[in-house]
């Protein structure tokens, strides 16, 4: 896979593992951030990279920061991700 189409799917995942994580639907979110449905799926499934205007309005409507973001991207995204479900998990045992 091309680095440009890695990137993309990179990105991608990371804004929807955001927006779920949030529960907030893609039609809010894309509201929020002026792009279409449409085109928020297409970021979310890597077959277009967002502009970095575009990525900055859907990042503000995720009420997310550029550092968080840094968290959700790649592969350290990804064991950040799992860190935390781990973390919630034992949790939920914990309280039994």
């Amino acid at each position: 896979m091309p680095c440009e189409d890695r990137v993309s799917h990179q990105v991608g995942a990371a804004l929807r593992r955001l927006r779920l994580e949030r529960r907030i639907g893609q039609k809010q979110i894309a509201g929020r951030a002026g792009v279409t449905v449409s085109m928020l799926s297409r970021y979310e499934h890597g077959r277009q990279y967002p502009s970095l205007p575009s990525l900055v309005k859907i990042l503000r409507a995720l009420d997310c920061s550029a550092e968080e973001f840094g968290w959700y991207f790649g592969p350290w995204g990804e064991v950040e991700t799992l860190q935390r479900q781990q973390e919630a998990a034992a949790a939920m045992v914990a309280a039994g």
